[in-house]
């Protein structure tokens, strides 16, 4: 099984590179952050795209703004599937799918600008933890995918913009994802490439700055540890370059 995810920064911005991503790689789960559209804006070459179905959790928070999407395979044969919006979303930047197999949960964390922000960020990271939490009490695996916005380390950050205080980068916020891995979940691309320091899925908007990988990795895959050693390939698709973060990648063996 392949799972990926992607911040497009913008469906319809990015309808056409989608699209052809997703003929090209196949994913049998897809899930999306910063779609920016109403559900009525989505377009049609996406909402219909031939082999899959779709949860929305669509920009109406603020139009253009936020807003996830998860698209699965028809041929992803998992059983006890349904999705739902989760009671402690926030600006329309999280979905949940359920299956017997796991529980996979797509997340675009706030950024946090500002001060009122990034206690809406931080009350939204521990709403998550203690949603993970739950879930696991129940004896649910967990994906948790997605946009986290924390360079959770300063490994997971270019030297040129590790800068004390500087928003992603905070004790807060490293904190934050300290007790989200806390739960049981395992950072996986980190522990598969502990020493990596160039693996990064986001770069700003400087001249130059994907050219000469300023970046930093902020898009992740949590997992459970009976998933983790499930695993058998993870990536970042640096080869596709539409979208300000590149998607990431993971071949999931037999989670049935």
């Amino acid at each position: 099984m392949k799972i990926a995810s992607w911040n497009i920064n913008g469906i319809r911005a990015r309808r056409e590179a989608l699209t052809a991503w997703v003929q090209r790689n196949k994913p049998d789960i897809l899930v999306l952050q910063e779609v920016k559209a109403l559900d009525e804006e989505i377009p049609d070459s996406i909402k219909k795209l031939e082999g899959y179905h779709a949860l929305w959790n669509a920009s109406t928070f603020r139009r253009g703004y936020s807003g996830t999407g998860i698209l699965v395979s028809d041929e992803c044969f998992l059983s006890g599937v349904h999705r739902e919006i989760p009671s402690f979303d926030i600006e329309n930047r999280t979905a949940v799918l359920y299956t017997e197999a796991f529980t996979l949960i797509c997340t675009y964390v706030p950024r946090g600008e500002g001060e009122v922000h990034y206690a809406v960020k931080l009350r939204y990271l521990d709403a998550l933890r203690q949603f993970i939490q739950e879930e696991l009490s129940m004896g649910h695996q967990i994906i948790l995918v997605g946009d986290m916005n924390v360079a959770h380390h300063d490994i997971d950050v270019h030297r040129s913009q590790n800068k004390p205080g500087a928003i992603g980068l905070r004790s807060e916020e490293r904190a934050a994802i300290d007790a989200l891995l806390s739960t049981g979940l395992h950072d996986l691309m980190r522990e598969r490439n502990p020493d990596k320091n160039n693996l990064f899925t986001w770069w700003p908007p400087w001249k130059y700055a994907r050219e000469r990988n300023l970046g930093w990795r902020i898009d992740c895959f949590y997992l459970s540890e009976p998933l983790v050693n499930r695993v058998i390939g993870a990536e970042v698709d640096l080869d596709e370059k539409s979208s300000d973060h590149a998607p990431i990648q993971m071949n999931l063996r037999d989670p049935f």
